[in-house]
């Protein structure tokens, strides 16, 4: 697009990323709908499945920790490589016969992936694209992460009609492995217009500037923990309500596409940083009612409707939240501020996933309350935090921290 040719500073092309994210989503998204009906059909106890779900959030909140920061110091490029790798190895692994205690050292393989991939990726955008144009750019790179997610669940889906449910972990692991030619064909590691992390050791290191990151990291805590909550519980769900493989997999993708289709417009308005709080306060509350009308509806083609709704309400918030929080960031502190970001939203995954493994036997609907209680509670404490700081609340100018 063209706003990145009118960038202040020259900077590499963003194309490659974005296609190798586009790549590397629709391998996730090709086993997403169907992993847990595949290893429940091979053995693991329905209790299990809220733990892998929790075990895989569990150990990208502790490499995003780790692996965020070392972006800085190594560049993108390198953790991306492993990142993609990780995943491809955790795809093709579920394809071995073995014990089902096995499918929870896969998943978190593909957890190791996700924490070194998606800080990485997510901070080199930052050092692509200046502010004023960061909402269009996060806009255009969730936009093409849910490319691959509307694609990724149809292929999974239409994968199955060989009367397999492996081989959609075959196609999986193909896909990743695409996504790595990208990365090591296409995209620059190092920015031209900033060779920070080559210095990175000479610099001092920069304090968070936690007073205007904490509310954020309140809202992606609640928020993406509504994610670990649907990996538990969307399939059985669906099942539970007359869904058969291929359309539990189409609703994945009709969630997909009316989120890519309100992306853009969504992230011509995160550029304004008056509108960010808007636009995430609405979305999530918006998100937290359309989850709660999920436990009145008992029809497959209604809940998949109400989730195209919801996907509206969740591109309202990505690309203004990842503006949102690249605002605190200075160059040297881009990777390390991603990686608290991305894990306090997988630590919302962990935790909702364990407690939707807990609450799955009494039904679904009873995963969705919880879920959306957590979700209105973390938003309530991020409101409140904004508030008493003064920082970003709604209607004022940010003043979250250093440009």
């Amino acid at each position: 697009m063209h706003f990145f040719s009118q960038s202040k500073n020259p900077s590499p092309s963003i194309w490659p990323l974005l296609i190798a994210s586009m790549v590397i989503q629709s391998g996730f998204g090709t086993i997403l709908p169907l992993l847990p009906l595949f290893v429940h059909d091979r053995g693991m106890p329905l209790t299990w499945l809220g733990f892998m779900a929790a075990l895989y959030a569990l150990i990208a909140f502790l490499g995003q920790l780790i692996l965020g920061p070392l972006s800085d110091r190594l560049g993108r490029r390198p953790l991306l490589i492993v990142g993609t790798i990780l995943s491809a190895l955790g795809t093709a692994l579920f394809l071995l016969p073995v014990a089902p205690v096995y499918y929870l050292l896969f998943r978190s393989l593909q957890g190791m992936g996700a924490a070194a991939f998606l800080p990485a990726a997510n901070a080199l955008v930052a050092d692509y694209v200046d502010e004023d144009r960061r909402g269009r750019a996060y806009a255009l790179m969730s936009s093409f992460f849910m490319a691959g997610f509307a694609v990724g669940p149809m292929i999974g889906g239409l994968a199955t009609a060989t009367g397999r449910m492996a081989t959609p972990f075959l196609v999986g692991t193909g896909l990743d492995v695409a996504a790595l030619v990208a990365i090591i064909v296409g995209v620059e590691g190092v920015p031209r217009q900033s060779r920070f992390h080559h210095v990175a050791q000479s610099i001092p290191k920069e304090a968070i500037p936690w007073r205007g990151l904490v509310a954020w990291l309140f809202i992606n805590f609640g928020w993406m923990g509504l994610g670990g909550m649907y990996d538990v519980s969307w399939s059985i769900y669906m099942r539970n309500i007359g869904s058969g493989p291929v359309l539990i997999s189409l609703s994945w993708t009709l969630f997909a596409v009316p989120y890519l289709l309100f992306n853009f417009l969504a992230g011509r308005l995160a550029d304004s940083p008056t509108l960010r709080p808007l636009l995430i306060y609405g979305g999530a509350v918006l998100n937290g009612i359309i989850v709660l009308l999920y436990t009145l509806s008992h029809f497959p083609w209604l809940s998949i409707a109400l989730s195209s709704c919801e996907a509206v309400a969740m591109s309202l918030i990505t690309p203004a939240l990842n503006a949102g929080v690249m605002g605190v960031a200075t160059k040297t502190t881009r990777g390390r501020i991603q990686g608290i970001f991305q894990s306090a939203g997988t630590l919302g995954a962990f935790a909702l996933a364990l407690l939707s493994g807990y609450l799955l036997p009494y039904g679904a609907s009873t995963t969705f309350r919880a879920g959306t209680s957590v979700l209105f509670l973390f938003v309530a404490l991020a409101f409140l935090w904004q508030r008493a700081t003064g920082t970003s609340f709604l209607g004022q100018r940010p003043s979250l921290g250093p440009d």
